[in-house]
C-alpha cells in the first residue's frame, strides 16, 4: 500500500489533505503540534480509505523536535518509504513588520522554510522516502503579488519556492519528483485569523477542493500548481505589472492592518 506524510495535519489544507489520500487509498502518517487525542480526524463512513497509519505530535518550529520526528520515523523500519510527503504546516504575521516581535518570526521562518529543508533532507539520508516519490512544498500566491503587511511569511514562502526548485533538479535524475503550489486565499481558520476583512470568505477555495487539486497535479507529476482561474489571473497581474499588484495588495491587507490596529 502506498504511504504519505503530512505536516500541519490538524486542520484546515492538512486535514483536508489527510482524507484525500486516504481516500485514494494511502497509509497516512500526520504530524501537527496538537495534542494527538484531537489531532487527526478518524475515517468516516463517506470516506474509502484506511484510518491515519501513524500520528506524530512535535513542535516543528524546534530543531530538536524535528530531530525525534526522523528518529521516530526511522524506527519504523518494518514500514516501507513515503511515496508522497507534503510540506504543508505553515504560520503567518500580520502586521507591521517592525512591531512584529522576533519570536513569532523566528518560529515563522523555521516551521515555513527550515524545517522543510531539515525533513526533507533527513528523509532522503534515511532513505525513508521512495526513489521515485513526489515531494509536495506549499508556498504562496505571494511569491508572484507580494504581500505588504505580512513580510516575513512571504519572505518564508519565497524561499520554500526557491528550495523546491532547486531540489526538483537534484531528485529528477533519480526518478523523483517536486510539486510547488502557490495557493491564494483558502477558507481556514488560520486564514480568517490573519486576514483583515472575512466579508468574502465564502468566495476563498475550500481545503478539501484545493486537496484534489494537489492530488491531482502529484499523481500527473506536475512542477507548479496555481489552484483556480483567479489565482492564475491574479499571479498573470503581480508578473507582468507588478507595481499595480503590490498597490493592490497593499489596499487589501496593509491599509486595513493598519486602520485595525489604529482602531
Amino acid at each position: 500500500m502506498k504511504r504519505c506524510l503530512i505536516t500541519g495535519s490538524a486542520a484546515g489544507i492538512g486535514r483536508a489533505l489527510v482524507q484525500r489520500y486516504q481516500h485514494e487509498g494511502y497509509d497516512v502518517t500526520g504530524i501537527d503540534i496538537t495534542p494527538l487525542t484531537v489531532a487527526l480526524p478518524e475515517s468516516s463512513s463517506d470516506s474509502n480509505g484506511p484510518d491515519v497509519e501513524l500520528r506524530i505530535q512535535a513542535d516543528l518550529t524546534d530543531p530538536g523536535e524535528v530531530t525525534r520526528v526522523l528518529e521516530e520515523l526511522c524506527s519504523h523500519s518494518e514500514r516501507t518509504p513515503f511515496d508522497v510527503m507534503i510540506h504543508n504546516a505553515g504560520i503567518n504575521c500580520v502586521g507591521p513588520f517592525t512591531a512584529s516581535r522576533w519570536e513569532h518570526q523566528r518560529k515563522l521562518v523555521a516551521l515555513n522554510l527550515t524545517t522543510p529543508m531539515l525533513l526533507s533532507a533527513g528523509l532522503l539520508r534515511h532513505n525513508l522516502i521512495q526513489s521515485t516519490a513526489t515531494l509536495v512544498f506549499i508556498s504562496s500566491l505571494s511569491h508572484f503579488v507580494s504581500y505588504p503587511g505580512a513580510a516575513a511569511y512571504a519572505a518564508s514562502k519565497d524561499g520554500l519556492a526557491s528550495y523546491a526548485a532547486s531540489l526538483c533538479a537534484f531528485l529528477q535524475p533519480h526518478g523523483g519528483h517536486v510539486l510547488t503550489v502557490y495557493p491564494g486565499p483558502t477558507r481556514t481558520e488560520h486564514a480568517r485569523k490573519h486576514s483583515p476583512d472575512n466579508s468574502r470568505e465564502h468566495k476563498r477555495m475550500h481545503p478539501d477542493e484545493l486537496a484534489h487539486r494537489i492530488h491531482v497535479a502529484a499523481t500527473k507529476r506536475r512542477r507548479v500548481l496555481i489552484p483556480g482561474v483567479k489565482n492564475h489571473a491574479f499571479a498573470a497581474f503581480g508578473h507582468f505589472m507588478p507595481r499595480m499588484s503590490e498597490k493592490a495588495m497593499k489596499k487589501a491587507l496593509f491599509d486595513k492592518v493598519q486602520t485595525l490596529e489604529q482602531g
